[in-house]
């Protein structure tokens, strides 16, 4: 009878995988989705005192968010996806107010305050990496994004080269500019590969 009870848990757990797998949503509940931390794309944690967050962009939420709309005409979305499909896009924050109270900590801080500057718009990619497996991804596009100080953090627009690998990535970053100590994030190969599929209107 255990065997039995454990065959029939074992398929109903399959069938449930098998339902969000095949999913299909709205671009606006899929943006959702994407952006929900409970859907496990979406990584935030507090590391030595300074906060990250790193969001998973999958390719269609990406090309929704560089159009900033709903309703794409299909060629116009083939287009943008075509540009964007070979690499793996995420977006990297880190918290302004806690890097600002590191650096201001720091002799002779308005010199620092211009190296970091410097840091976060040319140096930065050369300290970010992929870890998938037993294989170390190097970042092909790290971009800051100016925003004039406005939001609470930091942000970085991140490309890696994408391979066929569907296990755990571990997203790490280590600089010794900072000094704030190695970072890691872990984004499971189940949450991606159960990511519903984009159904347009």
């Amino acid at each position: 009878m255990r065997k039995a009870g454990t065959y029939i848990l074992l398929f109903v757990i399959a069938t449930i995988v098998s339902c969000n797998h095949n999913q299909e949503l709205d671009p606006a509940s899929y943006v959702h989705y994407v952006e929900s931390p409970d859907n496990g794309l979406l990584l935030k944690e507090k590391i030595n005192g300074v906060g990250y967050s790193l969001q998973y962009q999958p390719t269609d939420y990406l090309v929704m968010l560089e159009l900033r709309s709903f309703q794409i005409p299909e060629d116009t979305f083939k287009m943008e996806y075509n540009r964007f499909k070979g690499l793996e896009h995420y977006n990297f924050h880190i918290a302004r107010k806690e890097i600002d109270s590191i650096v201001s900590k720091m002799n002779d801080t308005a010199k620092i305050k211009k190296q970091v500057t410097e840091y976060f718009d040319f140096k930065i990619q050369k300290d970010i990496k992929l870890l998938e497996g037993s294989d170390t991804v190097k970042c092909a596009i790290c971009q800051c994004e100016s925003d004039g100080n406005i939001t609470p953090y930091y942000s970085f627009v991140i490309g890696f080269p994408k391979k066929n690998y569907d296990g755990d990535r571990k997203f790490v970053f280590y600089s010794k500019v900072l000094g704030t100590g190695e970072v890691k994030l872990t984004l499971k190969g189940s949450k991606v590969r159960d990511i519903p599929a984009l159904k347009m209107i």
